[in-house]
């Protein structure tokens, strides 16, 4: 976005007096603020960068050229690099207290940002077919861009907390996720909705760009946020991760393993398979349903030798399922779904008609209507 004031904010050391003009506030009223989009949200943001300003629901948002975006990520564009943050922060904001970490992290979010991958990139072509479309009729676009946006609002999460105590022992790494902060990072909220960014989520954990932090990597501060006092009973949340280098990440895990569907929750089993049991129960110990590795190995060997024949219809798979297993259509349907996503299943869903197209033998299956959908093993 080409915000009005980015070339004056990017040159802010050698513009003290225009910016601090811009930046003109009541102490009082940000002296106690420990995120900063609490910050942003407090002040005259729109001014600052250049945009118009609006409010959603008590959240501020920006706008320009028919674009809406959060603080945020429009502060952190017009600065020109994240490690410019806890400098203009303590410049402008000198009232404001900032961690004894908050520079590393900026350090490392500034290196996690650069190496976003575009097109033109020279990331490694896993992380390009993870993350970028290939052409605008790219099947999976929309859920490519909202899964390197969330990987972005993961790193400017990480910035939003200037104050306060580190969440994890390993300096400037711990950052505190659920769907609500993410969605208030990101570029493009208008492309999310609670279910995918939960989704992208758990794939960017799969992948290893951010991993549950463990009680023993946990600070005190930490393990208060990790757990919380209901009614008397102390529940695990679960919400503080170890931010990762961008490079240390293994995007192959998602690439070979599931087809990109940020619809479609990732089973318990899924990711045992992927990760390994132990790895599964320690860093993604909330995840318990979906399907399950009986109904996996049974579908496996309803496949073996189905070459170009299909397997069933997807009506009767669903209603198989669910009287088999004692659940509900929808919840069938998931699990049907889930295993059209792991890869190494083969199995897509497909209308009669484009199953003939492809050249599946459908003997048994000629009565059927054309649109119906068929369960196949993938050519």
């Amino acid at each position: 976005m080409r915000y009005g004031n980015i070339e004056l904010l990017k040159d802010w050391q050698n513009s003290i007096d225009k910016v601090a003009e811009l930046t003109r506030h009541s102490p009082v009223r940000t002296a106690k603020k420990s995120r900063l989009n609490d910050l942003l949200n407090t002040v005259s943001t729109g001014k600052i960068v250049g945009a118009t300003e609006h409010k959603i629901d008590g959240k501020k948002l920006l706008s320009i050229h028919k674009l809406t975006t959060n603080t945020v990520p429009a502060f952190a564009e017009c600065l020109g690099s994240i490690k410019e943050v806890p400098s203009f922060l303590k410049r402008f904001y000198p009232e404001l207290s900032i961690r004894n970490d908050y520079r590393q992290a900026c350090a490392i979010v500034e290196s996690n940002i650069k190496q976003l991958p575009t097109k033109r990139s020279k990331c490694p072509r896993e992380a390009k077919d993870l993350f970028v479309p290939m052409r605008l009729s790219d099947l999976l676009r929309s859920d490519k861009l909202l899964l390197l946006d969330c990987w972005r609002a993961i790193n400017y999460a990480t910035v939003n907390q200037f104050a306060g105590a580190p969440l994890v022992k390993t300096a400037g790494r711990g950052v505190y996720l659920t769907c609500d902060v993410i969605n208030s990072m990101l570029k493009y909220p208008q492309r999310a909705t609670r279910n995918k960014i939960y989704n992208a989520l758990q794939l960017l954990r799969i992948a290893g760009f951010i991993r549950l932090a463990q009680d023993n990597e946990l600070t005190p501060a930490g393990l208060k946020l990790q757990t919380v006092n209901k009614n008397g009973v102390t529940v695990r949340k679960n919400n503080v991760f170890i931010l990762n280098d961008f490079d240390k990440a293994d995007p192959k895990l998602i690439t070979d393993n599931l087809r990109l569907d940020l619809t479609t929750r990732v089973s318990k089993a899924i990711i045992e398979k992927i990760l390994g049991r132990e790895n599964a129960k320690s860093y993604f110990p909330s995840i318990k349903s979906g399907v399950d590795e009986i109904t996996i190995d049974k579908f496996k060997k309803a496949i073996e030798g189905k070459g170009l024949n299909p397997i069933s219809t997807l009506s009767d798979a669903v209603n198989s399922m669910k009287s088999d297993l004692g659940i509900s259509a929808p919840l069938a349907r998931t699990y049907v779904n889930q295993l059209c996503q792991y890869k190494p299943m083969h199995l897509v869903k497909s209308k009669k008609i484009d199953a003939i197209a492809q050249g599946y033998d459908l003997k048994g299956f000629e009565n059927i209507h054309s649109s119906e959908k068929l369960l196949l093993v993938e050519k």
